[in-house]
């Protein structure tokens, strides 16, 4: 699991692990099971590959196109888009029903994970509030986009 996150005070943290293990006062040691078999999101996984998904390219990272990021899926299994603009400092979350205009500077995190047999896709969880509940879920984004889409969204990283 790779997840990033702005501070109120600009800085950024990076957690990058591929397993999260907590241990209690007893010392026994649990994991935390990956997005792509938990419960809530085996339902949209489940109904595979959307027939319009753009192409997932893996070992690759590219930037983002000029046009919408689309053929995924939200966690109700509906077609989302997403479209950034950086002009705006906006990501717009487009549904059938809606467009939701996001401030980046109002997102807290991204975490993202890929899809088990399908690793060129992943995951993405959009913070939009204090807590892990308040993720936008999307599914079958395209894996050479997701550094893109964190580096749009929480700024590019300044290494010192």
């Amino acid at each position: 699991m790779n997840w990033q996150t702005r501070q109120p005070n600009g800085q950024y943290i990076l957690l990058m692990t591929d397993l999260l293990v907590l241990q209690d006062e007893k010392s026994a040691v649990s994991t935390k099971e990956p997005f792509c078999k938990q419960k809530q999101h085996r339902k949209v996984l489940d109904k595979g590959i959307p027939e319009d998904a753009m192409p997932g390219i893996k070992n690759t990272k590219e930037m983002l196109p000029p046009v919408p990021l689309s053929g995924m899926l939200n966690k109700s299994g509906g077609k989302v888009r997403l479209t950034f603009k950086m002009e705006q400092d906006q990501v717009w979350i487009g549904t059938k029903e809606r467009t939701d205009k996001i401030p980046m500077s109002s997102i807290k995190g991204v975490v993202s994970e890929p899809i088990e047999g399908h690793e060129e896709y992943h995951i993405m969880g959009i913070q939009l509030g204090p807590t892990e509940a308040s993720r936008y879920w999307v599914y079958w984004v395209p894996v050479q986009f997701i550094d893109a889409i964190k580096d749009a969204i929480l700024g590019k990283w300044q290494y010192f």
